[in-house]
């Protein structure tokens, strides 16, 4: 059998994509945060979203009339987060602002209150989680961010046989893709990035109703690996994907 050569290269694509937060003017808030059941909250995306704007940051929720030139081009802003560590004697947050490929940009302490009022006990640790922000000394630096930087392996060999290039074709075909807020839920993009999904919620946390192309059916998480269900000819059709939220 001839040996299989495998040349991998590493291409860097030319960008301006950052990893500092005073590259980013815009930040985009979620209207329904993933632990909450409802849209806005305890008014808790209205707040956060006027928090960011008093820290100097151009926010939007994601149900807003936003820019097109800033939502066609999904690395041009970041997104916010809220994460929770509530017990049930204390309400916990904190706020993280992620960029398109969901690296964190910055994260606060965590903000906490034992007032038993829900609505109150999430703004007072919304309010303290955002003194954090005091000590960043934000200001956007005028960075424009039109591209992600990418790497892409190319793979080179000599001739073999089928099954070995069938074999390493499938390890090299491992792709992931990043769902980003929407105001239905999420849009799944791929590297460049394009949309190829769309995700709305439902009740359940790690499960959504997924819409690809002409396809429709469920997008769930089974023993840590995320799926796409939906019938195909009469048959249901399991197809894994590497998604990153």
């Amino acid at each position: 059998m001839k040996k299989l050569l495998l040349l991998l290269i590493l291409f860097v694509s030319v960008s301006a994509f950052s990893q500092t937060i005073n590259d980013y003017q815009y930040v985009i808030v979620p209207i329904k945060f993933d632990f909450l059941k409802e849209k806005d909250q305890f008014r808790l995306s209205t707040n956060t979203k006027i928090m960011l704007q008093k820290y100097g940051f151009t926010s939007f929720l994601s149900t807003d009339d936003i820019p097109t030139e800033i939502i066609n081009n999904q690395c041009s802003y970041a997104t916010a987060f809220i994460e929770e560590n509530n017990n049930m004697f204390v309400t916990k947050i904190k706020i993280v602002l992620k960029d398109c490929k969901q690296k964190v940009l910055f994260e606060t302490e965590f903000g906490t209150s034992r007032t038993k009022q829900l609505t109150t006990a999430y703004n007072e640790a919304l309010r303290m989680a955002a003194k954090s922000f005091d000590t960043l000394n934000y200001k956007y630096n005028g960075t424009t961010i039109t591209e992600i930087v990418s790497v892409v392996p190319i793979v080179t060999q000599l001739p073999i046989s089928n099954d070995s290039v069938s074999n390493n074709q499938n390890k090299n075909s491992e792709t992931f893709y990043f769902a980003q807020p929407t105001n239905y839920g999420f849009q799944v993009v791929d590297s460049e990035p394009k949309v190829i999904m769309k995700l709305y919620t439902t009740s359940q946390k790690n499960v959504f109703i997924g819409e690809k192309g002409k396809s429709n059916g469920v997008v769930l998480s089974k023993e840590n690996q995320w799926f796409f269900e939906y019938y195909d000819n009469g048959k249901i059709v399991s197809e894994p994907i590497n998604l990153k939220f």
